[in-house]
């Protein structure tokens, strides 16, 4: 009998194994959509659903996806309505705001002139829209530049692109230091240049942070994983669990640490697992906190937190997961932080300003005025941007005695 179940279990194997072999004989091959000019293939994210279906779908809703993409008129539809097309400034220039065909393009006029001085088409959205808004590039044959006008999706509403100064103004050339934080890839035209310009291969642009913006090389890893369909761990593939803290924390101040002085390394150098000031010149490990803005550097401020400085393991993925939008989910980071300071106690002869004793974050990472990134919401009045500050510590602003 027991002959005979080792002869059935072998079969099983067997049939199992031939079964694995041809499944995987079936996929199609990895197509690669854009090459590195350092050799790394990337391939989409559709391999990744293979295997990853539930993580992909969570990642394609969030604003690190969805910074960047190819104009889609359904995405700011809502921007073009009767008697709101205009963006008008105080000398009497003006942009216009017209579409076509479910094409959008905008109209620069000078002095309140009939005749417009240039007609650009809105060719590429920078700018998930779910906090500020978008802005929008244009293609010049190979050469991208930003549009003036910005739409502000809280009032939804035409404004002048952060930076731009309040006239009718020559479009800015996208250099790749800006491609780095919003795209996954994009190719230079000339990757040899001595110096860095605003030409790009077209078709060689990964639009988005994808898998491969923070995985790096994943073709090995899909292919092993197609023929290896029971093994459960992956293999040829950047693990995050075997980074240092510097490593971690380096991936996300690459973004999230203000735009530093570049080195003599091009954009797009840096992998996940290097250490980012050997690539940028950044003030993000700075200990002065009052340097330093909550909107440029909130890597910068997590580091001058007592939380930060008293822990040998905290990084920005303590608190946030990069595969989910986690935007008005206040009581999940609340329950972060009393999950390490349980027991804390107020001090009884300060009355706070919010009455919940569990919510941390309103007094202890308030939300305060950036002094960097300001919109012009109205003729030349700049009004700052008011964001989640990151130096997480006692603000004496928000407490009363």
């Amino acid at each position: 009998m027991i002959k005979v179940m080792r002869f059935l279990f072998l079969i099983l194997i067997g049939t199992l194994t031939f079964s694995c072999v041809n499944h995987s004989s079936e996929f199609i091959p990895l197509s690669v959509i854009a090459k590195h000019t350092n050799g790394l293939e990337y391939v989409g994210m559709n391999s990744c659903i293979e295997c990853h279906p539930q993580i992909v779908a969570s990642h394609l809703q969030t604003s690190h996806y969805n910074t960047s993409k190819p104009f889609r008129f359904e995405l700011i539809e809502e921007a073009f309505i009767p008697n709101n097309n205009l963006l008008s400034f105080g000398n009497g220039d003006l942009i216009k705001f017209t579409q076509k065909e479910r094409a959008a393009f905008q109209e620069g006029y000078l002095n309140q002139s009939e005749n417009p001085v240039f007609k650009k088409s809105m060719d590429l959205i920078i700018g998930s829209g779910n906090k500020i808004g978008r802005s929008f590039l244009n293609w010049e044959d190979t050469s991208l530049f930003q549009l003036q006008g910005s739409h502000f999706s809280p009032l939804n509403q035409w404004i002048n692109s952060p930076g731009y100064t309040s006239a009718l103004s020559p479009m800015r050339p996208i250099f790749p230091r800006c491609l780095e934080c919003h795209t996954t890839y994009a190719r230079p035209e000339n990757p040899s240049s001595a110096t860095q310009n605003n030409r790009y291969v077209k078709n060689q642009i990964i639009y988005g942070i994808d898998c491969q913006r923070c995985h790096g090389e994943v073709v090995k890893h899909v292919n092993y994983q197609r023929k290896n369909r029971l093994d459960t761990v992956g293999k040829y593939i950047t693990r995050y669990a075997n980074f240092s803290q510097d490593q971690r924390i380096s991936m996300c101040a690459l973004c999230h640490s203000g735009t530093g002085q570049e080195s003599s390394i091009k954009s797009f150098s840096f992998q996940a697992g290097d250490e980012l000031t050997e690539f940028i010149s950044t003030n993000y490990k700075t200990p002065s906190s009052n340097k330093l803005d909550v909107h440029a550097n909130q890597v910068g401020l997590l580091m001058a937190s007592m939380c930060f400085q008293k822990s040998k393991k905290m990084d920005c993925m303590t608190c946030h997961d990069p595969h989910k939008t986690e935007r008005g989910m206040e009581v999940k980071f609340n329950n972060i932080c009393i999950s390490c300071h349980q027991g804390i106690k107020h001090n009884q002869n300060t009355t706070l300003k919010t009455p919940n004793l569990s919510d941390c974050i309103s007094c202890h990472m308030p939300l305060e005025n950036s002094k960097t990134m300001k919109l012009e919401l109205e003729k030349e009045n700049l009004q700052p941007v008011k964001v989640r500050s990151h130096l997480i510590g006692i603000n004496p602003n928000l407490t009363s005695e």
